[in-house]
């Protein structure tokens, strides 16, 4: 690896040595399987990562030369060092920016969330943060354009982890083994500012391609909130790279976790489908609108945060994804671990346009209906 960083240093620069040590440390896994409670023997299960859940701090080179130390060997690093480090090292990460909030759970305990940070002055270094609700302040939610501080730990998710299995993360430094007590990640808000403008990407010039799952386009990306330009047509409702792996007890499982625009650009609808969880307010469940034989295209585009995807799935028949872990994840139809997809925060990310099938379109004023 360190042959591979010095040649890619001297002949690529820093995007592609951002990729190369994204492929190299997505192999390993770490960190706290939990959703809104961890299970007792949830985490990383089999074969792991060498340092994985030690709970022990690293102090290791970001590979710059330039990253500053805090107390005891921790380092302050910038996002972009940060994504080469391996993993569990204890880190800093100074005056970042929420750009995007998928997941807030707020209980007497604590809030727990699952957000994306971003260095204002470089948009495409951005990176995912699992907030537990005991981290300090355990009644912090993230909201987009918060200033924050964070100290914590890099850590590559569990492969058992559905849906972020193999990600690059920042949390804390729970270990289900019990080899040590937890670090907490503390999070620290300074101010807010208007986030980064969305990076402008085209799949005229090849973006975001996976190829049905097959592929892991724009590792560069990662972590980045996108905007995909268009015009963009919703092409498949149900592609199986993002089919749900389960036998459920009514028999065949149409469940699925996205689709797929023009491209070959997966999109996860896990913001979008269904209902509001506060007041059961409908969603753009743009799914359900092509499946009832509807169409739907996107004149402006698409929006959201480039990262990564996989499906940890429930193969004894169960559907409750977050409490089996005993599969590591796959993209179903592939012989490919994860992939890369667009998570959009809400449906503000996916202006589409619905055009309903002839069934369903108002008669023309006067004219006959039966």
């Amino acid at each position: 690896m360190e042959i591979l960083e010095m040649q890619l240093r001297k002949t690529l620069g820093a995007a592609a040595l951002v990729t190369a040590a994204t492929m190299a440390s997505m192999a390993g896994c770490s960190g706290r399987d939990d959703d809104t409670d961890p299970l007792p023997d949830a985490g990383c299960l089999g074969t792991c990562s060498p340092d994985s859940g030690t709970g022990d701090a690293g102090t290791g080179d970001a590979g710059t030369g330039d990253a500053g130390t805090g107390d005891a060997g921790i380092q302050t690093v910038t996002i972009r060092e940060a994504r080469l480090l391996g993993d569990r090292p204890q880190i800093i990460l100074e005056g970042v920016v929420v750009t995007t909030v998928v997941y807030v759970s707020s209980k007497d305990t604590g809030v727990s969330a699952d957000f994306w940070v971003a260095d204002p002055n470089n948009a495409q270094d951005g990176i995912f943060v699992q907030k537990y609700r005991t981290d300090p302040p355990t009644t912090y939610v993230p909201a987009k354009g918060d200033i924050v501080t964070i100290q914590g730990y890099v850590q590559n998710n569990s492969r058992f982890r559905d849906r972020e299995g193999y990600r690059k993360v920042l949390k804390n430094n729970f270990d289900f083994r019990g080899a040590s007590e937890a670090t907490p990640m503390v999070i620290t808000k300074t101010g807010t500012m208007t986030p980064p403008n969305d990076i402008a990407v085209s799949i005229d010039n090849g973006f975001g391609n996976a190829d049905g799952g097959v592929g892991r386009p724009n590792l560069e990306h990662l972590g980045a909130r996108v905007h995909i330009q268009g015009p963009l047509t919703l092409t498949d409702a149900n592609p199986m790279a993002m089919k749900r792996l389960a036998t459920p007890d009514g028999g065949e499982d149409t469940m699925h976790f996205g689709f797929e625009v023009s491209g070959g650009v997966l999109v996860n609808n896990l913001t979008t489908f269904g209902t509001t969880t506060d007041d059961g307010t409908p969603r753009c469940d743009y799914r359900v609108m092509v499946n009832d034989g509807g169409s739907v295209t996107f004149p402006d585009g698409i929006r959201g945060v480039w990262d990564t995807f996989t499906h940890a799935p429930c193969m004894d028949g169960g559907t409750s994804t977050f409490s089996c872990f005993n599969d590591a994840g796959v993209i179903p139809g592939t012989t490919n671990t994860w992939t890369t997809v667009l998570y959009p925060e809400g449906c503000d990310d996916l202006q589409g346009v619905v055009t309903q099938p002839e069934t369903l379109r108002p008669a023309a004023p006067g004219a006959q209906t039966e």
